[in-house]
């Protein structure tokens, strides 16, 4: 089947039908209807490949995560993904699983695809890995990068506020001895995310000690062992929040194993608001960062600047401000928990 007969049964030309295909509005809407029902009828399939290379384009955007097992990326994929396909685009995506050296190598395998676009939304970007989309003057949007956003299109994120209001929220249920469990050190976004931590606890006038700082991994496990750590400590707190929702979730296990009751015995709170944080129980308390925010600005910014011809197109910013979620995981610390710290102190 071919575009010829689909032209001769609708009686129009081949051009008219191409028109309707490619959503032109020159075409009267009787034409454009007779041409549609003809193509329904014959279920004739158009040969992109053969448009494609007369526009010069491919109709595909690269999409790059951290990592597809953690909860918070299926979501983001999922919008952005719906969101190219109500244009007529198709989505290849990969993930670096935290390593900041397979960003070159996804950002090459999507080159040799001649993709449009892609938007890098991983924690790590080694600038050196994306040049190869630069030199061939694919557009590229990352996520949270600040350094770069004079060279490439930025979905930045505002992290402070998320945790201004999370330290408050704890301050005026009576937490003073809060900990804190951060990500990897050498992931920017983590950085970002323990800096405004501080910033927010500095505020509140609430000091960190340092031995309630701990460092995870990103992942339940490292939750887990956190809480373990925590619970060591000689002046436990009785309260910790997280870098994310998944050590959050490990960390509630963690207390739970170790006999304590959430929120009595220690209030958590995790970032970013993922379907698991309405699945545990208690439900989780957490700051709330939208993926749908995320994936319709790394997509607008990515057809804003295929539009506007690639890398050379006005940068737009944009910032995209969590928020808290206060569920059942945080409450007033209990002073019979408070009094057995001491005592085994």
């Amino acid at each position: 089947m071919d575009i010829l007969q689909v032209a001769k049964r609708a009686g129009v030309s081949t051009a008219t039908v191409s028109r309707v295909i490619n959503g032109s509005s020159k075409v009267r809407e009787e034409t454009s209807e007779r041409v549609r029902r003809v193509i329904a009828e014959l279920n004739y399939v158009p040969n992109t490949s053969a448009r494609n290379l007369r526009i010069g384009r491919s109709e595909l955007f690269g999409l790059i995560v951290s990592d597809i097992k953690n909860p918070f990326f299926p979501d983001l994929i999922d919008h952005f993904e719906e969101l190219a396909a109500s244009q007529g685009i198709d989505v290849i995506f990969t993930h670096t699983n935290y390593d900041s050296h397979r960003l070159a190598t996804c950002v090459r395998r999507l080159v040799e695809r001649n993709v449009d676009g892609i938007a890098v939304m991983t924690s790590e970007v080694d600038e050196p890995a994306i040049e190869l989309a630069t030199r061939r003057r694919i557009p590229v949007v990352l996520l949270n990068q600040p350094l770069l956003k004079s060279k490439y299109g930025d979905v930045s994120v505002d992290y402070s506020r998320g945790y201004r209001e999370a330290v408050e929220h704890l301050k005026q249920l009576g937490h003073r001895a809060i900990a804190y469990l951060a990500g990897p050190s050498d992931l920017s976004s983590v950085q970002r995310r323990q800096r405004a931590f501080q910033a927010a606890a500095r505020k509140s006038g609430i000091q960190i000690a340092e031995e309630h700082f701990f460092a995870g991994n990103m992942r339940v496990e490292s939750g887990r062992e956190a809480m373990e750590k925590l619970l060591r400590t000689e002046s436990r707190p009785t309260a910790l929040v997280t870098a994310n929702d998944v050590m959050a979730v490990g960390a509630l296990q963690g207390a739970i194993a170790a006999g304590l009751r959430v929120p009595e015995d220690i209030s958590i709170i995790g970032f970013d608001d993922l379907p698991i944080a309405t699945m545990m129980h208690p439900e989780l308390t957490t700051i709330h960062l939208s993926r749908h925010e995320i994936a319709a600005e790394a997509f607008s910014q990515l057809v804003h600047l295929l539009h506007k011809d690639g890398p050379a197109a006005p940068r737009r910013e944009s910032t995209i401000r969590p928020r808290l979620i206060i569920r059942g995981s945080t409450a007033p610390p209990s002073s019979q928990f408070k009094r057995r710290h001491r005592t085994a102190g």
